[in-house]
Parts: C-alpha cells; structure tokens; sequence
C-alpha cells in the first residue's frame, strides 16, 4: 500500500506530463476498442439477418441424377438425412424446409432477373417477423400465389402492390415453365451479399418446377447454441460421408458450374441465391461414370455464407491492429523516454527513499507501479471515450434504402461491448508498459544511495 500511494502521489505531481502520456495512451486504446465494437456489431447484425432470412444456420442440400443424366435438385430420400439430423437433435431449435428457382420476372414489357425463396409459411413465423415490408400486407401470403418481391425490384418493373406478374424459369429437370403470382407485398430488401430474394410459397413454387407440393431442395436446420454450428455441420456430413450420400463435388447450390447460367440457358443472369435448391439454373449433365443413385447431400453453414462480410470485418479488424501496434510502439518509446528522464529527475531523491531504508526491490517496484497507474489511467479514459463515441455514432439515424442496410440494428450502426476484446487489449497493454519501463526502473533501484546524494542536475 505505500508503495502505491508514493506512486499515485508521483503520477499526480507531474501532472502535465502524465496527461501528455495518458492522453496518448487513450487514443490507442480509444481506437481499437471503437474498432473492435464496430466490427463485432457489424458481424452480430449481419448474422442475425441472414439467419432470418435463411431460416437457420446450417443447410443441406440435395441432388439426384435423373434417367436422362441431369442433375437434379431435389431432397426425396430422407431416411439417411434424417438419421443425420437425429444426431444432433438436442442442440437443434428448429428445422425448415425450402425450395429456390432462378429466373425472370415479367411485367409489361419489362424484366428483372429474380430468385425466389419457396417457403413453407405455416412453419416460419420468425421469417414473417423478420420481413421489413414498405408497402402491402403481410395477410397476402394467405393467397398461394402470393409473390413478396423487394422494392427495388418493384421500382424496375413499374409494378405495385396487387398487380401480377410473370415468372419465367426452369423445371429441376430443365423445362421452361411459366407461371403468374400476384405481387402482394414489396419488402425493403438487406440487399445480402448484392442478392435481391423474393419469397413465395413453397407448394406453388414447387408446381412450378415439376415437384410435389411436400417435396423441396433444401433443410435448414437452425442451433441453440452459435458457436457450435461448424461442430454439429460437421457431424451431419460425416454420417452422410459413411453412407455414401455426401456429394463429392459441389456442382449446384454453391458450386462454380451454375454460376451465370440463366434461367433459360442466358449468362447474362447474375448467379445463383443464398438458398439452396437453385431449380431453373440446373441444366447440368453428369457423365455416365460419375452418375450415382439416390440423393446426395451438400452441408453447408451461415459462416460459409458470411464468408465475404467475415473478409471486409478481418480488413478493418487488421486496419486497426496495424493502427493500435503502431501506437504501441509510439507509447513504448514515450515511456522509455518518459522514465529515463523521471529517474534523471529524482536520482537525490532516490537516494534520499534509499538512505532511509527503502530496498531496491521496492524502489523497482514504485517506478514499475507510477507506469501500470498511468497507463491503466490512460486506457480506462480510451475506454469511456470509445463508450460515449460508440453510443453517439448508434443514435445517429442511417436511411434504410442505404445497401448497407444489412449491417443495420434498427436505422443505426451497434456498439456491442467486447469484453474478451478489452481485456486482452489491457492485458497487452500492462505488459508493453512494464517492459518499457522495467529498463528505467531497473537502473534507479541499482543506484548507491551516497552516489545519487551527491548528484545535481
């Protein structure tokens, strides 16, 4: 305890120069706990969104190979499937069906490439809560051929809530269909990942693309528990692996082979979306050696998704921490500096502590203390600066039709607390500011009493 008090008194009589050094130290910190907060909002509400949206955080596809030798995207054997998921029962909160198709939406005489999310709307009353509607009412879904198109796409069509449209798109087995919904609400569209998703109902849909009503392309099964999710994936694809029903290569849903394919063979088509199933863009042919019986089965998860919001977040994430170590370096070098010339200082008053009893150990220790006191000071004023920063920034309101939109908590940018994060930037911090100022208060500790007596400066 005294020796603290002789370093809290310390720090607070050379109060110009602690704050200079403090000050500097609260930026670093200011700066990676903004950014750190930042990144960790932006990677919690782009979650939260796409999970919505997809309904789940781990997807299973299904492909089959017809007579013709085209590959098909269609879930109709379940058994492996369902012993798969039986596995990992217990840590599962729910598990949803879907079917997708790629294609054209008409009006008039106008085009819009579209992908459609069949749903079953009976089972996905999150999904329902989760839609942002601009205009129409979420009642229309009442009407099976029901279309929620986002506005966007409403805006190039020239169409308004009521009208109907037509959808041009493939079978699963590669046959042009057509078909007509009515445009019952416009959806104030995440723009996820640059992908525009209409929802439809899934037995509609699904007369469409030459299934059944109680057949579909993709189970997304969602988890209790987030930071499991690549674990229990990746039991469900091993079970799959043993029974042979695991798709060697990834040629539909994710897959570079569907890429720019369109609905009607153009490439002009903008890729596939984030659901699975992607009839209408299936037109593959798979060779007779490589043709297999059944279904096989595609596992993916939600970090596969975010992989590209996870390379923007890893960018500032890495902006930030070249930031914060150059401020490390700044605040090393300030506090080597800074402890030579405190010891240059109060070298007769070294002597005078000494003179009087004080060990060496103690002496190290009370310069060692002065440093961790200033910048433990200087990185909780960081801390409470990035606080009233980061609650500033989320009060300001962001407009919704921004394409940022999927990164928004409400209309605003969140500022979740990061406490692993702020402890291992403390933790980093202490260290660096005793191996600083070790070196200074090393050499005061060694000094002989009668020598630093006799000095003047």
């Amino acid at each position: 305890m005294t020796t603290l008090r002789m370093a809290l008194r310390n720090v607070a009589r050379q109060k110009k120069r602690s704050i200079l050094l403090g000050g500097a130290i609260a930026f670093g910190v200011l700066i990676i706990t903004l950014v750190q907060s930042f990144t960790g909002g932006l990677i919690n509400t782009a979650n939260s969104r796409v999970t919505e949206m997809l309904g789940g955080h781990i997807y299973v596809s299904g492909q089959e190979v017809s007579e013709s030798g085209r590959l098909v995207s269609v879930i109709r054997e379940q058994d492996p499937l369902d012993a798969g998921l039986a596995l990992i029962e217990q840590k599962t909160d729910s598990i949803k069906f879907r079917s997708a198709a790629f294609g054209e939406m008409i009006f008039v005489s106008k085009v819009s490439t579209v992908s459609i999310e069949g749903v079953d709307w009976s089972n996905e009353p999150s999904l329902i809560e989760s839609l942002e509607l601009v205009d129409g009412d979420i009642s229309a879904i009442e009407n099976p051929a029901t279309v929620i198109i986002p506005e966007p796409m409403a805006a190039d069509l020239g169409v308004h809530v009521g009208e109907t449209v037509l959808v041009r798109l493939n079978s699963i087995t590669g046959q042009q269909s057509v078909g007509e919904f009515v445009v019952g609400a416009l959806l104030r569209d995440a723009g996820l990942l640059g992908m525009e998703s209409a929802y439809a109902d899934k037995a509609y849909l699904n007369s469409l693309v030459g299934m059944t009503s109680d057949q579909y392309q993709q189970v997304v099964v969602g988890v209790t528990d987030t930071i499991t999710i690549e674990n229990l994936a990746t039991t469900v694809e091993e079970y799959l692996a043993s029974v042979g029903k695991i798709a060697e290569e990834e040629t539909s849903i994710f897959g570079d082979a569907a890429e720019g394919m369109g609905p009607a063979g153009d490439s002009s088509s903008s890729g596939p979306s984030m659901m699975g199933g992607m009839s209408g863009i299936l037109s593959l042919n798979v060779a007779e050696e490589e043709r297999w019986e059944g279904t096989r089965f595609t596992v993916t998860t939600i970090n596969d998704v975010m992989e590209p919001v996870m390379t923007i977040v890893n960018i500032l994430n890495q902006v930030s921490l070249g930031l914060f170590v150059l401020l490390l370096v700044i605040t090393m070098v300030g506090l080597l500096n800074t402890f030579r010339m405190i010891v240059i200082e109060r070298t007769r008053e070294i002597g005078t502590i000494r003179a009087v009893g004080m060990q060496r150990r103690q002496v190290r220790n009370l310069f060692l203390t002065e440093a961790v006191i200033l910048a433990l000071g200087g990185a909780l004023a960081g801390l409470v600066l990035a606080f009233i920063a980061g609650g500033v920034v989320s009060l300001i309101p962001i407009t919704s039709d921004t394409p940022i939109v999927m990164f928004l908590d409400g209309n605003s940018f969140s500022f979740p607390i990061n406490i692993p994060g702020i402890l291992g930037t403390l933790a980093i911090l202490t260290v660096i500011t005793l191996v600083s100022a070790y070196m200074p208060a090393r050499k005061a500790a060694l000094m002989k009493p009668a020598d630093a007596l006799r000095t003047n400066y």
